[in-house]
């Protein structure tokens, strides 16, 4: 019984075990050839494949195929003197975007980034993320018209959402004179909310650090992104209108992640630094 289709060309294999020694799940060990084989298991997780794909990222001959995956079809690593520059460019010029184009991310750029989200961290590699996507400006300007002429007819009887009170609001409502044309959305064409059933998993930090990695594929291909809780706040206010999400009830949300072509490029990185005693090195005396 192979439900994970590991496949092994015998005369690629050289035996070295690198893949039972990275195989989270206990599954692989090597025959009296030196080969690795896979145990029969009743279910993926725990007690089983882990769908983790390491065995074959792993072998250093490209032997082993899995899931119907082969190594061919892989990304090849980058080496570090290479990614570093790049990374650190990324992650110094990041910025909250909260002015963009009016014009829709392409498909396929979006089914990319989707995919490669699969490759995220995820606490036992449950893959239990789902992902609720607007990926059509005029959706969103629709979805964007209903709750912000709701948000105000609850402003208009002094109910704010958490954490908000009717100064705070106010001094929102005013920076869309200059940073932000609305409020509510950041006029982001499009959004995307990763949440994941509690209970299962680690849903909040599988959440939290999709939402990272989504940042980072968005700056990489030009697009501008921003992380908002505001609108998460203000859609709590508003359950009719969040349910047309169509986020279940029992799963958490970390924030909603609007995107798009940024109407305004920066020039340059930021040159801030972590303030040395933001930093703790504990004393562990042994």
């Amino acid at each position: 019984m192979n439900p994970a289709r590991f496949y092994v060309d015998c005369n690629q294999c050289i035996g070295c075990g690198k893949c039972v020694l990275v195989c989270p799940g206990g599954v692989l060990n090597l025959n009296q050839d030196k080969n690795p084989v896979i145990r029969d298991f009743d279910a993926f997780g725990w007690d089983g494949c882990w769908r983790c794909e390491h065995c074959l990222a792993v072998c250093p001959k490209g032997a082993i195929s899995i899931l119907g995956d082969k190594p061919e079809n892989s990304i090849k690593p980058v080496k570090p003197e290479t990614a570093a520059p790049v990374l650190d460019a990324l992650i110094s010029n990041r910025r909250s975007c909260r002015r963009y184009l009016n014009r829709d991310v392409e498909p396929d750029i979006i089914e990319n980034m989707l995919n490669l989200l699969a490759n995220a961290p995820n606490g036992g590699n449950k893959q239990l993320i789902e992902f609720t996507l607007i990926d059509n400006r005029d959706k969103m300007n629709r979805f964007r018209q209903i709750a912000y002429a709701e948000m105000e007819r609850l402003a208009a009887r002094d109910i704010f959402p958490a954490g908000y009170d009717k100064k705070s609001y106010l001094q929102l409502k005013n920076w869309e004179k200059t940073v932000r044309p609305d409020m509510l959305f950041c006029g982001a064409p499009h959004i995307l909310i990763p949440h994941a059933p509690l209970g299962h998993g680690e849903p909040r930090q599988d959440v939290l650090i999709a939402c990272a990695y989504f940042e980072l594929l968005c700056a990489s291909r030009g697009l501008g992104s921003i992380m908002m809780t505001f609108p998460l706040d203000v859609l709590n206010l508003m359950p009719d209108i969040k349910s047309l999400l169509e986020i279940p009830e029992e799963h958490y949300i970390g924030m909603i992640i609007g995107f798009g072509y940024p109407e305004i490029r920066y020039a340059r990185g930021t040159q801030r630094k972590t303030a040395p005693e933001r930093i703790r090195r504990p004393e562990i005396n042994i």
